[in-house]
Parts: structure tokens; C-alpha cells; sequence
């Protein structure tokens, strides 16, 4: 800051009792201070950033960002969920003109290359775009959960008609040579509903567990049902589902058919479910 100096005028009438005059000031030359930069800086910060308006695609959920890019791949409207199966890693069903996609949570990051991958496999080329799936899901196996096995005090294997434990044992001696490894209980009853299908049971290959729809454990079902139900539950242990050539998950194969074929009573506990079909629903309901 400069400094500016006004030469000493004296007055023109002394006063009576004026004190002593003092040494004019020496006249100095002032420097410019220059704030240092941290001031600078810090000045700098405290002034409000222009309002920047973020990206529309920042506002989308992974879900609804993979939809996207689906759609510009196949051009035709998308749905994505991810889910967290330990099995089945991709799935898709058209719904009412929407084709609607269940991935495992994995392919919330997948490169363009997996994506064009996953909307070329609801077309022609399957096996192709099914082996550029599967290497992905190679790399990333460590993100499938296995889901927690249940505990085995919950299973309930007697029921008011039929003995679950006890048929396990009979069909795995006489049709395993003992070789199958599961546990087996009685299913949960869903929510009261009407129903129009029904599944007899399920076998989860994570948890080598077998549950038998409680709907079968009825005076009316005859023990060759129940037994034929649960040997195709023990036979997706011993021919576990392939890859088919398509690139498809193929559950119930030629291999499998033909062994649960060979159960003693097939047909005739086919035929029974076929003339009591009815008597199951009402029960499951």
C-alpha cells in the first residue's frame, strides 16, 4: 500500500502554550505486500462452484442401466432384475411385448462385449454367445452364494401318512446302490391361493436338500406317487442338468428321462396324478 505524505503548514498564530514541534516524519517508501497463495487459495475455495446439472444416466439404477444398453443392442423394450441364485445365472421370458431378463447380480459390471452377449442369446446364435457367458461366469464364480444350508432339526421327514426318511433309504439301496447324498422333508405350504399347477418337489444341488410338496402327504396319495417323486428329486443328484447345444440349461435331458423311466411303477403313478390332479391343487391350497 502507498503512503502519501502532506507537508507541515504552520499556523499563523502560535498559541499561548504551544508544545514543542516534533521532527517531521522521514518520508518512507512503502512495498507492495503480496499475498501468499495459500490466502489465494483458500480466497478461491470460498467462492460457490458453478451449479453443474449431473447426467440424466446417473440417476438410473444398474438394473435400469443394463436395460439400456440391452435395448440398443436387440432394439426391442427390456427389463432387467438381478437376483442372487446360485444356480441359474441367466434367464429371460417375453411378457406382454417385454422381454424380461433374471441375471445374477455379477453382470450389474459386465463389459460391452458380455452385454452383447446376453441379448444374443434370446436369439439364434445360443451356443455362440452362451460360451462368452460362461467365461464371464468363470471369472466371477466367487460372487455366486452359496446359500446357507438349513438346519437339519428344521426338516421334517415323518409326516401324518408317509415317512420321507424312510422312503429315501428304500430308493437310495435299491436304485443308488446307496450313492445319493441328500437330505429330504416336507415343503412349507405357500400362501392361501388357488392354484392351477403345482410342484411336487425340488431338489437344491447347493444344499443337496430334496423338499416334497406337503400336499402329498394325504391318505388319498398312494406311496408309489410319493416314492416316484421323490426317486426323480434323487435322480437330478446322479445326472445332474448339462449344457445343451444351444447353450441352454437342459434340466430334464434324454439321460434323464429314460433313468426315471425305468422306476418300477412309472406309468401307473403317472396315470394316478393324471386322474387325481385335483385332489393335490385342492390340498396345496
Amino acid at each position: 500500500m502507498s503512503q502519501l505524505l502532506f507537508p507541515f503548514t504552520p499556523a499563523t498564530r502560535k498559541p499561548a502554550h504551544a508544545e514543542p514541534a516534533k521532527a517531521p516524519l522521514p518520508q518512507t517508501r512503502a512495498l507492495v505486500q503480496r499475498q501468499p497463495e495459500s490466502a489465494l487459495v483458500s480466497a478461491q475455495a470460498s467462492t460457490p462452484p458453478a451449479v453443474r446439472i449431473p447426467r440424466a444416466d446417473l440417476f438410473l439404477s444398474p438394473a435400469q442401466q443394463l436395460a439400456e444398453q440391452l435395448e440398443e443392442c436387440i432394439n426391442e423394450a427390456v427389463e432387467v432384475e438381478f437376483t442372487d441364485n446360485a444356480w441359474t445365472m441367466v434367464s429371460y421370458k417375453r411378457i406382454a411385448g417385454r422381454l424380461h431378463y433374471r441375471l445374477h447380480h455379477m453382470f450389474a459390471a459386465a463389459p460391452a462385449d458380455v452385454v452383447r452377449a446376453i441379448a444374443g442369446f434370446c436369439g439364434r446364435a445360443r451356443k455362440l454367445h452362451g460360451k462368452t457367458i460362461d467365461a464371464f461366469i468363470r471369472t466371477h464364480r466367487q460372487l455366486i452364494r452359496t446359500a446357507p444350508a438349513p438346519d437339519a432339526n428344521a426338516l421334517q421327514t415323518r409326516g401324518d401318512v408317509h415317512d420321507l426318511a424312510e422312503i429315501y433309504t428304500h430308493l437310495n439301496g435299491l436304485h443308488f446302490e446307496g450313492k445319493i447324498d441328500a437330505r429330504i422333508g416336507w415343503g412349507r405350504r405357500a400362501p392361501d391361493r388357488r392354484r392351477r399347477s403345482i410342484k411336487m418337489g425340488v431338489y437344491m444341488h447347493d444344499q443337496r436338500l430334496i423338499r416334497i410338496h406337503p400336499a402329498l402327504d394325504d391318505v388319498r396319495v398312494p406311496r408309489m406317487f410319493v416314492e416316484l417323486v421323490t426317486f426323480h428329486e434323487m435322480l437330478h443328484q446322479a445326472i445332474p442338468p448339462k449344457s445343451a447345444e444351444d447353450g441352454r440349461r437342459c434340466v430334464h435331458g434324454r439321460e434323464f428321462r429314460e433313468a426315471e423311466r425305468k422306476f418300477p411303477a412309472y406309468e401307473q403313478a403317472r396315470a394316478w396324478e393324471k386322474s387325481h390332479l385335483h385332489i393335490l391343487l385342492r390340498r396345496s391350497s
